[in-house]
């Protein structure tokens, strides 16, 4: 299904129905990373699951934008309140933002490998990104998915390859298309103050999940967010690096279908 919003196509995939969850995917992925929650989730709740701007099938028009403006139209256009929201990375990042300006609008949140708007903590590892920083720095796309496979797919602590088919597949496919998008022409109007000076006004309850083989800056993510958000708990995936959702669905969906059914 698609949507004309704030001047740009986006599309979404919705099933089930009870109290909205809309899920925001990564940012090295599309809606399609979250296929083994939906048919879990929506015999309870009312699941929508948007391509972001300028992922997967939706548009990318060359003009500035707002991630949060983005999803409060589509809420509105499908009459989602109040809902709850499940990110991953960026799009646990656009959960925070969006719970920051539009609290009313929500009931909990579950935030997944997360980013936080304002945080630097990646400028502390950049051994961590030296590989996809020389395959960027060649102008290698290609070398660039592959290398963003290794690190954020199979975790930088574990062998390449570690993570088997079909998930490599997916993988590529999906962060393929977003690695070649023209971002310099559509910049993104960003929270001001960031998050990460704002976290302690969250008012929604809080599941933090995180791979036990994500990404160093992750881990310091998690826990400033553990620190600093009221009402937060955490949920550890073992053997998951930055989509535990795909690497252990069945754990992922027991953990976060919990948090969302208790009162």
């Amino acid at each position: 299904m698609d949507a004309q919003l704030n001047g740009a196509r986006i599309h979404y995939e919705r099933e089930g129905s009870g109290l909205p969850v809309v899920f925001l995917h990564a940012g090295i992925a599309d809606s399609r990373m979250w296929e083994p929650q939906v048919a879990p989730f929506a015999k309870h709740f009312d699941v929508v699951r948007p391509d972001m701007r300028g992922f997967g099938q939706s548009e990318l028009p060359p003009q500035r934008w707002s991630p949060v403006a983005d999803l409060l139209a589509l809420m509105d256009e499908l009459q989602l309140k109040p809902a709850h929201l499940v990110g991953c990375s960026i799009g646990a990042r656009l959960a925070i933002d969006f719970a920051l300006q539009h609290g009313e609008r929500i009931s909990k949140l579950v935030l997944v490998g997360p980013g936080i708007s304002g945080a630097e903590f990646g400028k502390k590892y950049p051994e961590v990104f030296a590989e996809v920083s020389a395959a960027d720095e060649a102008n290698d796309m290609d070398a660039v998915n592959q290398a963003e496979m290794h690190l954020w797919l199979d975790g930088p602590r574990r062998a390449q390859g570690y993570v088997q088919e079909p998930l490599r597949r997916l993988f590529l496919d999906m962060n393929g298309g977003n690695v070649n998008a023209d971002w310099v022409s559509a910049p993104t109007d960003e929270l001001d103050p960031p998050a990460i000076d704002r976290l302690h006004e969250i008012s929604a309850p809080t599941l933090v999940v995180v791979g036990d083989e994500d990404a160093p800056p992750i881990f310091d993510a998690v826990d400033v967010l553990m620190e600093k958000v009221p009402h937060a708990r955490k949920a550890v995936i073992h053997d998951a690096a930055h989509l535990p959702n795909l690497e252990h669905p069945h754990e992922f969906n027991r953990q976060v279908m919990e948090f969302l059914v208790e009162d």
